[in-house]
């Protein structure tokens, strides 16, 4: 066991007392005792206090034979021994070195219990210093500031109020309560920056009153004139300020109170002002950590998208922050309706965390995003995509799943840069993972092979990041099981919303430490509709929306893929003679309507617009071939000229059926 300082200090004072009658110094030596001569000399074992014994002479030749000792004194405390003796020959004041020894051995050892109610003290500021500034957690951090300070004062209650600044900028105060319920205070409003408070919270130092009532400063304030009714009674008072060591700005104040008069002390104080000095240092740490936090989560969900409605399907999406620590900023996922009238479905994880991982996210998903709209293959858009990355000198580790749903063709075509597999569910709950390791993450890999499977009315699309299954106590294989057993559960509940959260709590038990995003894509087995119709204006960025509506109505009606195309395409040309009408004739182009109805195992399609329109030149080789290509598409093709307008009709048989397609 390590000696304290007052056992030497103890010694040194034993040592002075060795002095010779003329003042001359006397040779003192030292003996360290073993456990047995310790014993030995206490007859037993060593109280905690230090404490001087005079050994008599048979100890005196057991402890140290062979030696001729004129005085010898032993100073023991906290299991250690040391023998202090003289061999010269000192004579008769044997008995006046026993007393020096007693009058020093009593005063120090009062100073060295002293030392150690000191080292108390700094064990605990030392302890409680560590809890706080290992703390992240905002409120759980200042609560216990509040409990080690209210402990270590002796106050009967404790309260610390604190500032804070929410997205607006704007401050506001918080407070918590030791010693007391919260409910005692909840009544009561927030301090004001009155005379008995204002030392504390203008920073100026800590303010300790034996008596707060008998103060000048008491009292003198409206509307109460001192406490509010109900008030816990305050006489002893001790009050320091919060003030952050890097801005020196009051971050809040420690208030403590005790009914009784005179209770806090000069040590009271010290130990209040260095809880506060840490508490300080641990509210800077949690602000610096809620601002990039706050930060990294807002440009995170700034760059997730407003999902849009896909015809023919129900598109359940997730995005939550890590609930631990700082893993924030590197998921995604997006939803992107494509001109073909086909949806993209994107989700994609950048390894690491905080702003960097986010902002690496937000160029590779504008990228991915820019690329789907040129209708690139999935494996064109990875590509190019990977390239890209491989140039961003933060970019690390970039993961991507990147489908797209043709409703013509009821397909899924699909490529994997390195991501998780996706989910396909049955329409009899058979679950199965497609796109399982087909190519390495984005920035490394450069080939991404493609596959495409059906996608059909009743089929269910799982996409999801590592955060939803994997976790430091469950591996990542036992997660994706889990999920799988879970899948069903949701797709038999009433309410898909509720259910994806539900099954997210219980495979993150309620506390997730990394990002986590979903997209559930669940085809609706709906009837088709019989009828379509859109009105818009006769301008050209109209067309992409109409084009899409009409798209995706056509692909519930069970025409086939080609069928199906040649329906889209011809429509598409009628609609775009009609713009090319209405622009050359009117300087403000009137409407475009388009008219879609299945009858009788018939698809008709009608545009209508208010144009004028002039036949093609004979010399003209270009325009005119729109009308050629209707007429080849569809399998009947009409156009009515009227004063105001055109009419085109398109037509096509659907053989052998009758009333509406089976899905």
């Amino acid at each position: 066991m390590t000696r304290h300082s007052g056992f030497d200090d103890l010694i040194d004072a034993l040592r002075g007392a060795f002095v010779s009658g003329d003042g001359d110094p006397v040779d003192v030596k030292t003996h360290q005792l073993d456990d047995a001569q310790l014993h030995r000399l206490m007859d037993g074992d060593p109280d905690d206090d230090p404490a001087v014994i005079v050994p008599g002479r048979a100890l005196l030749d057991e402890l140290l034979p062979g030696l001729t000792v004129s005085a010898a004194v032993g100073v023991v405390s906290r299991g250690h021994g040391v023998l202090m003796f003289a061999t010269d020959p000192v004579g008769d004041r044997h008995r006046a070195l026993v007393e020096g020894a007693g009058m020093v051995a009593g005063p120090v050892a009062g100073l060295v219990r002293e030392l150690q109610a000191e080292a108390a003290v700094l064990d605990l500021l030392h302890s409680v210093g560590r809890e706080l500034t290992a703390q992240l957690d905002l409120d759980r951090m200042v609560q216990n500031a509040t409990d080690a300070a209210t402990r270590a004062t002796g106050a009967e209650f404790g309260a610390f109020f604190y500032n804070l600044v929410d997205e607006l900028g704007e401050s506001y105060t918080r407070y918590t309560i030791s010693g007391v319920p919260r409910e005692a205070f909840s009544r009561f409003p927030m301090p004001r920056n009155s005379a008995v408070f204002a030392p504390t919270f203008d920073g100026v130092g800590t303010f300790r009153s034996a008596d707060i009532t008998q103060d000048a400063r008491f009292g003198r304030n409206p509307p109460y004139h001192g406490m509010p009714e109900g008030h816990l009674p305050v006489r002893s008072y001790l009050a320091v300020p919060v003030i952050s060591p890097t801005t020196e700005e009051v971050l809040g104040g420690f208030f403590f109170g005790h009914p009784q008069p005179d209770r806090f002390t000069s040590r009271h104080e010290f130990l209040a002002e260095g809880i506060a000095g840490y508490a300080a240092i641990a509210l800077d740490n949690a602000r610096l950590y809620e601002r990039e936090r706050t930060l990294v989560t807002e440009l995170s969900r700034s760059m997730l998208p407003d999902v849009p409605d896909v015809a023919g399907a129900h598109v359940v999406t997730r995005y939550l922050p890590a609930a631990m620590g700082s893993k924030i900023g590197g998921d995604w996922f997006d939803v992107i309706p494509l001109t073909s009238g086909a949806t993209a479905f994107v989700i994609g994880d950048v390894v690491g965390h905080g702003v960097t991982a986010a902002t690496v996210m937000g160029q590779v998903r504008t990228a991915i995003r820019s690329y789907a709209l040129l209708e690139l293959s999935p494996s064109d858009v990875l590509r190019n995509v990977s390239q890209l990355t491989a140039g961003l000198v933060e970019a690390g580790f970039v993961t991507c799943f990147y489908a797209v749903h043709d409703p013509g063709r009821r397909a899924l075509t699909y490529a994997n840069a390195g991501h998780l597999p996706a989910i396909l569910v049955e329409p009899q709950g058979e679950t199965r993972q497609i796109g399982e390791a087909l190519a390495q993450p984005l920035g490394v890999g450069a080939e991404f092979p493609e596959r495409t499977t059906p996608f059909p009315p009743g089929v269910d699309l799982v996409l999801y990041t590592d955060g939803l299954v994997e976790s430091r106590t469950r591996d990542l294989t036992l997660g994706i099981e889990w999920l799988l057993e879970g899948i069903p559960r949701v797709l038999d509940a009433p309410d898909l919303e509720t259910a994806w959260d539900k099954l997210i709590s219980e495979l993150t038990l309620g506390r997730h430490d990394d990002d986590i995003a979903l997209i559930h894509v669940h085809r609706h087995i709906d009837p088709p509709a019989a009828e379509f119709h859109r009105r818009a204006d006769a301008t050209v960025d109209q067309l992409t929306a109409l084009r899409t509506g009409l798209t995706q109505w056509a692909a519930g009606l069970g025409m086939g893929a080609e069928r199906h195309e040649d329906l889209v395409l011809a429509s598409y040309e009628a609609m775009s003679n009609s713009v090319e009408h209405a622009y050359r004739d009117h300087p403000r182009p009137g409407a475009l309507e388009v008219h879609g109805e299945h009858r009788r195992g018939e698809v008709t399609v009608t545009v209508t617009d208010y144009g004028t329109w002039k036949p093609p030149d004979a010399a003209d080789s270009v325009r005119g071939r729109g009308h050629l290509l209707i007429a080849t598409l569809a399998d009947h093709a009409s156009t009515i000229h009227r004063d105001n307008g055109t009419t085109v009709t398109l037509t096509w048989t659907l053989p052998g059926t009758t009333g509406f397609p089976a899905e």
